[in-house]
């Protein structure tokens, strides 16, 4: 599988360094091209990614339209394209740790995809990545996953619990998502309440955290947050 980058002119080492820039920054297009190199741009920090950030782009081809990409008011403005993961290399943790983010969905997703956060991640830039992952979506479900490498493991399939949304109507919803790693285990938190729990060991834990978003989903996300 191979993706290119449509992206604005490219930036001089001088303007990426340069200060954060009041104006709304410029959104990243990705698009599918098959001469394009998939390695280098799965690990590309593009001119328009979030300052810091990198995204890594599942291996996969069924995505209906380009990956979008904005940031204001503290979140990720994310728009459609391919499967993949946000994170910044410092957001690290192992121990007992918690990481929270916030995701609103405004619209209705077909199929119903999902989105959440991962942790433990390990390799992001190679072929060796791996990472646990812990989603929602809007049909009021959440799902617990590893991926290794470029393949992924179910630990806890699709099942409905009443503190995740659930809009028949609309799909718009709004969750803030924790997973929070302990010494004895490992427990999944969606608005403050508890759907699921894991004896440690289950989910990789001691790595980098970050966002995951599924494809051609319209949602808007905060950057995670790590407490000790």
């Amino acid at each position: 599988m191979f993706f290119v980058l449509v992206a604005a002119p490219k930036l001089t080492a001088a303007a990426q360094s340069a200060p954060t820039s009041t104006a709304a920054p410029k959104p990243i297009v990705w698009s599918r091209d098959p001469k394009a190199d998939s390695a280098f741009i799965a690990n590309y920090a593009a001119p328009g990614t979030p300052a810091g950030y990198r995204l890594r782009i599942d291996p996969q081809a069924a995505y209906k339209s380009a990956l979008r990409y904005s940031r204001t008011e503290g979140s990720f403005a994310i728009k459609a394209g391919p499967g993949h993961i946000l994170y910044a290399a410092g957001d690290t943790a192992s121990g007992s740790y918690t990481v929270t983010a916030t995701v609103t969905q405004r619209a209705r997703s077909k199929p119903k995809d999902a989105y959440g956060v991962f942790v433990g991640g390990q390799a992001l830039t190679s072929a060796r990545q791996a990472y646990g992952y812990f989603l929602i979506r809007e049909s009021g479900q959440y799902l617990i996953k590893v991926r290794d490498a470029d393949s992924m493991r179910v630990i806890v399939d699709w099942t409905r619990h009443p503190a995740i949304p659930f809009d028949t109507l609309k799909g718009a919803i709004r969750a803030t998502l924790a997973v929070r790693v302990a010494s004895d285990s490992t427990r999944f938190v969606v608005n403050g309440q508890q759907v699921a729990s894991l004896p440690a060991g289950v989910l990789p834990s001691a790595g980098v955290a970050g966002l995951r978003v599924n494809k051609d989903l319209a949602v808007r996300m905060t950057p995670v947050r790590i407490s000790r």
